[in-house]
């Protein structure tokens, strides 16, 4: 899988299907002021270069035949396909064009059916498979929500290799639905729901858990961001896929703040700066606070874990 996915992407790159040059060598530290070992990288190209984001103003909008969407990239942007023989354009990989670093991916499935940025169910099991296919302890994969930074209406995963290890690899979680075996990611006001999946016979079962829960998201036009790590299991010694749904405030019409943008590779663990003066300045402290910014009031938080958990009670 991932000599696969290397060699295809470096046949990309000599094909020069990228917006701007690759930089194998970009600038990267690791905020050291607290305990996260949170991993930043320099990448001005991203933001002067890369397509515009289309502006959002809800979590659900319809597809428009018009704007930019997977069915119009070249064939040679589609590095691989992750299904059987029977089924060979059903889970595409593809590249970014403007790419966070490198090996930076598109997980589209089923694009001829032109679905919304909205999660399914088969959606987030190619997810699961997608990390899990892969040697690499820090691959991940991700979704954002429209006005959760998604910058296109047709549905897609976010796929890259992490530089080093993400703190969501290990971060302790609450229990918070023992039926489900969910959790609670509460280390920030911005929090998430957490999953674990420990045997690929699992993979469906948990993808309904997560999908019960974003579908209520959508449906409240309440914006949110998937990621998905290997890691530490939450009750035992075990590696696990882990799975993380945050439930955050809105960004309207992909709006941009001058120093931390969250996203889902961003609440992770690992933010792209095109700021050189941010790059050199940002502290953990100041990110956690960021991203503190970004959660929903507490009444509604209560209310959407109150919500989650009638819904996980309806399944299990």
């Amino acid at each position: 899988f991932d000599t696969l996915l290397h060699s295809e992407w470096d046949r990309a790159v000599t094909q020069g299907l990228f917006i701007f040059p690759i930089d194998y060598h970009t600038k990267r530290r690791i905020l050291e002021d607290g305990d996260l070992q949170y991993i930043i990288e320099f990448n001005r190209d991203r933001k002067e270069k890369r397509r515009v984001p289309y502006p959002f103003e809800i979590v659900n909008a319809p597809f428009d035949k018009k704007k930019f969407n997977f069915n119009k990239i070249k064939d040679e942007e589609i590095l691989f396909s992750l299904d059987n023989e029977q089924q060979t354009d059903k889970h595409l990989v593809i590249i970014n064009n403007a790419p966070i670093r490198p090996c930076h991916l598109l997980l589209v499935p089923d694009r001829q059916l032109e679905q919304t940025q909205v999660l399914t169910s088969d959606c987030i099991v190619f997810g699961f498979e997608f990390v899990a296919s892969s040697a690499h302890p820090y691959i991940l994969a991700g979704f954002n929500s429209l006005c959760g930074y998604a910058s296109i209406n047709h549905l897609h995963l976010h796929g890259m290799y992490s530089p080093d290890r993400l703190f969501l690899q290990t971060i302790k979680c609450s229990p918070f639905h023992a039926k489900s075996n969910c959790y609670l990611s509460d280390l920030f006001y911005t929090q998430a729901f957490a999953f674990e999946v420990q045997h690929v016979d699992e993979f469906h079962r948990i993808a309904q858990y997560v999908y019960k829960i974003t579908n209520y998201l959508t449906s409240n036009n309440i914006a949110h961001n998937m990621t998905i790590v290997k890691g530490d299991s939450f009750s035992s010694s075990e590696n696990v896929l882990r799975i993380f749904v945050w439930f955050r405030q809105s960004v309207i019409n992909g709006k941009n703040f001058d120093r931390c943008n969250f996203a889902c590779f961003e609440l992770a663990g690992y933010m792209t700066l095109h700021s050189e003066d941010v790059y050199n300045s940002l502290t953990e402290s100041e990110l956690c606070q960021h991203m503190n910014d970004i959660a929903l009031s507490s009444e509604e938080q209560k209310r959407i874990k109150d919500d989650v958990k009638s819904l996980l009670d309806e399944l299990v």
